[in-house]
């Protein structure tokens, strides 16, 4: 198993951590902050692959944003996929930096209405992409 498999497999993992939050366990603090960083490890991983994917198409990657700018224009994201990993890049930096500042309404909904499993269908894609094209993940 290669290192974006590996990483694919955490980012399975964690999502299914967060398959077993609801809403109303949000109420608890240890849950509430136990989310903030199972989604915070999960998107972390989802970049974290999308990076190695870019590196191992050859492209030289210049920050996050441009990992999944390179990803797009290798056909290997579409612009609406691209647009959801942007908003994944954009959380982490946001409960990485700002702690603080973290809406609660946006962690709710995002657990409600279970919008992490779709950083789970961005990661999976872009393994299958890479399989489909003959390169080691």
């Amino acid at each position: 198993m290669g290192a974006i498999e590996r990483l694919l497999k955490l980012l399975l993992h964690y999502t299914s951590l967060l398959d077993n939050l609801g809403v109303n366990d949000l109420e608890d603090v240890y849950r509430y902050f136990s989310a903030v960083y199972l989604l915070q490890v999960q998107a972390q991983s989802l970049i974290d692959i999308a990076v190695k994917a870019a590196s191992a198409m050859g492209f030289e990657v210049e920050g996050y944003i441009d990992a999944g700018n390179k990803l797009v224009s290798a056909g290997l994201l579409s612009n609406e996929e691209f647009s959801r990993y942007r908003s994944v890049v954009r959380f982490r930096n946001i409960v990485v930096h700002q702690y603080g500042i973290i809406d609660t309404n946006v962690i709710r909904r995002i657990i409600g209405n279970r919008e992490y499993r779709e950083v789970a269908r961005l990661g999976i894609k872009i393994v299958e992409e890479l399989r489909k094209r003959g390169i080691d993940c």
